[in-house]
């Protein structure tokens, strides 16, 4: 059995050091992509919210609207043989600094996926041009279309979930002592009906 001396040196191995680091962040990872799984009973639920009502996660603010689905993304024509999933939402960074739309954004606000995975969209939207959002800035509400690409067969839900992760400032969140908004827990599950627009020929 290792004594004393021996586990000090150990935990101060870079090479260790190293692999707990790995292994933490594959233990955030792990808890994040099943942490929309329906809650045990001795657990604590995680909310439930629907269109129209501001949810507040720490760095944001989303008031998700609607969603449909659809054979083109918001402002294209229709491409033969592919479906898009499209969340609108309205969103407010209620940080002080600008971040983009690729940091907490497309990170926090996810899909549910039918094996309770947490699924990013592909692209995040300005809902007004259908430019590629970049950055969010403060106490600026931005309306949003987050956009999922759908695989070939994919049969869409007339009810879909979405995700909300948490996300909380950290005075020291790195080794330099530097703070950050730290992802957390799920915040809350958005349960929102979705439109059937595959009928239309170019997009509104």
């Amino acid at each position: 059995m290792a004594n004393k001396d021996e586990l000090i040196g150990a935990a101060r191995n870079p090479w260790w050091q190293a692999a707990a680091a790995v292994a933490a962040v594959a233990l955030v990872l792990t808890f994040a992509l099943g942490g929309f799984k329906p809650a045990k009973s001795k657990s604590k639920p995680i909310p439930q919210s629907t269109a129209g009502k501001r949810v507040q996660t720490g760095a944001m603010a989303v008031t998700p609207l609607r969603a449909w689905v659809a054979r083109y993304r918001p402002g294209g024509r229709v491409e033969p043989n592919q479906l898009y999933l499209v969340l609108q939402a309205d969103v407010e960074n209620r940080t002080g600094r600008s971040f983009g739309s690729y940091n907490y954004l497309i990170k926090d606000l996810i899909l549910v996926g039918p094996k309770f995975d947490a699924v990013k969209a592909d692209l995040p939207l300005a809902a007004d041009d259908h430019s590629i959002l970049g950055d969010l800035h403060p106490r600026l509400k931005q309306r949003v279309d987050l956009v999922w690409k759908l695989p070939p067969g994919y049969a869409y839900k007339t009810k879909e979930t979405f995700g909300l992760f948490a996300r909380d400032y950290k005075a020291k969140a790195y080794p330099n002592d530097e703070g950050a908004w730290v992802q957390g827990k799920p915040a809350a599950k958005l349960a929102l009906a979705v439109q059937d627009l595959r009928d239309r020929i170019v997009a509104q």
